[in-house]
């Protein structure tokens, strides 16, 4: 595959990962379509050999792994990226209205973004809506696929100082545009009921985030560049995806890692943090008939390779990053 072909199955990965919900969908998507087996944690593991398997928590956190046909060297081998990337997180009630007919929508930052960039997109929502479906909760995918907010700048003659240093005020200034008059308070949740086909009362929690539509690209006249939304994280969550796809699995057990809440912290029951890897991992000891002194010893020749966007040159600021020969020795 040529580089240009696999930065175009990278972006349209991100494009089809708007929230870290959809994330864990398009990856769960991508082993069932390799032959890995769903194994839910509320269920007993029966592991065979030779075979993929998967889990999910939160359904925003996934763990794959490769049972070999030889267990000869017990070990495991594991990649570990994130799901999460930094955006805006509606509020539970969106709305704020005025002035005049405006209304615009309660958000928190999720994460570290560099609150500039939101400005002047066409925005979109995704992420997930508790559903009660009559026979308990559904958790529902939710994306308007569709330009539906902005957050307008400013123009420079109501701000002169916007070039020389301008702190936002996220309760005041990254507060996205919803509508001018056509929608009134309560819209929002009428608008996410219909998108989902369900009765307004029957939404019983939501999820969701704001996503930037802007595609993602290769540029550059020799096409040297990728520039996307979500490349932090969702690059290293695709590019260790297959690696582990379309590895060599050998005598030892392959372990793919993809976890949610890195922006704020991991300490979640479904963040890096959690027990979900060492769950895991002492399940599957146990599935395979192995002893508590055997886990300990595999998990001492273990090793894990944890993938996230480095910023390790900036063309405009070279003097920012730690230097080369201190990063690589």
């Amino acid at each position: 595959m040529s580089y240009k072909e696999f930065a175009g199955k990278l972006t349209d990965f991100i494009a089809a990962c708007p929230s870290m919900f959809h994330s864990v969908h398009s990856i769960a998507a991508e082993l069932e379509a390799k032959g890995f087996s769903a194994l839910k944690e509320k269920d007993a593991w029966n592991l065979e050999p030779g075979k993929g398997y998967y889990t999910i928590r939160n359904n925003s956190s996934i763990i794959a792994f490769m049972i070999p046909e030889n267990l000869t060297d017990y070990h495991f081998q594991m990649s570990a990226a994130h799901t999460d990337s930094p955006t805006f997180k509606i509020k539970s009630v969106p709305e704020i209205t005025g002035p005049a007919e405006y209304i615009r929508l309660n958000v928190e930052a999720y994460g570290g973004m560099i609150d500039s960039t939101w400005l002047d997109r066409p925005l979109t929502i995704a992420g997930r809506v508790m559903v009660d479906t009559g026979n308990g909760l559904e958790s529902r995918l939710f994306y308007m696929d569709q330009d539906i907010l902005t957050i307008p700048n400013m123009p420079i003659h109501f701000n002169r100082e916007i070039n020389e240093g301008f702190a936002f005020n996220r309760q005041v200034d990254l507060c996205p545009l919803f509508s001018c008059g056509a929608m009134t308070k309560g819209s929002f949740n009428q608008m996410v009921a219909d998108e989902l086909g369900v009765d307004v009362n029957a939404i019983k929690g939501k999820d969701l985030f704001l996503v930037n539509r802007q595609k993602g690209i290769l540029w550059g006249y020799k096409d040297e560049f990728v520039s996307s939304p979500k490349l932090d994280d969702l690059e290293c969550a695709y590019t260790t995806l297959q690696g582990f796809l379309n590895a060599e699995h050998g005598n030892k057990i392959d372990v793919y890692c993809c976890f949610d809440n890195e922006e704020v912290g991991s300490n979640t029951k479904q963040g890096a943090m959690s027990t979900f890897l060492h769950d895991v991992l002492r399940r599957i000891n146990s599935a395979l008939g192995k002893t508590e002194e055997e886990y300990y010893r595999a998990v001492s020749a273990s090793f894990l390779v944890s993938a996230d966007n480095g910023h390790a040159v900036h063309p405009n600021h070279p003097e920012k990053p730690m230097p080369a020969k201190t990063r690589f020795t």
